[in-house]
């Protein structure tokens, strides 16, 4: 048994996580472009494939191209642990509450 840990692509704001984190600091948040994880500039498939590698739920806010890079993800044959995009118009908090919500209630193989 193992909890939901994520992946935020580069263009999701720093301080969205950071409020995750000071709210509920057992999560597991790596952000793209930190140590062990892929640098700036690394493309879609790439993270998928790492974030499959490392049992990693992605966080998103790639609403043109990433459903496509999904598919062909999994046309390929390989899975996700989850791909969450975010959308303009929330609030921080109700986004902070969403992803706390998913890590509690949910395991990693969900």
């Amino acid at each position: 048994m193992s909890t939901v840990r994520y992946l935020c692509d580069e263009n999701v704001p720093e301080h969205l996580m950071d409020a995750v984190i000071q709210r509920e600091p057992a999560i597991e948040i790596f952000i793209v472009g930190q140590s062990a994880t892929p640098p700036k500039g690394t493309l879609d498939p790439q993270l998928l494939s790492f974030a499959e590698k490392e049992t990693l739920s992605l966080i998103t806010i790639d609403k043109r191209s990433m459903a496509s890079h999904v598919a062909d993800h999994l046309a390929a044959g390989h899975h996700t642990w989850g791909v969450f995009e975010l959308r303009q118009g929330y609030s921080i908090l109700r986004y902070v509450e969403n992803l706390i919500f998913i890590w509690a209630a949910s395991e990693a193989e969900d």
